[in-house]
């Protein structure tokens, strides 16, 4: 009985230190997948938007692939 209270103790220091890796282990126990993205919901212009929707698909890029990487390349300039 010992080990499971650890275990519940130590469960709790966890979800409290890190929720998104405590949540990522209940999906995983519920789906038996892990997702590592996230979806995200933002406004930006509209003609931005279908200038950028046409030119990754005339390049064959991933939209999301490619805005994923502009804010890793704006976070490593801070």
């Amino acid at each position: 009985m010992r080990s499971n209270t650890k275990f519940i103790e130590k469960a709790r220091e966890i979800a409290k230190r890190d929720k998104a890796v405590f949540d990522t282990l209940l999906e995983f126990e519920k789906t038996g997948k892990i997702r590592t993205k996230t979806k995200l919901n933002f406004t930006i212009d509209k003609t931005v938007a279908a200038q950028f929707k046409q030119f990754c698909r005339k390049q064959g890029y991933n939209m999301s692939a490619k805005i994923e990487q502009a804010m890793k390349k704006l976070m490593e300039k801070e």
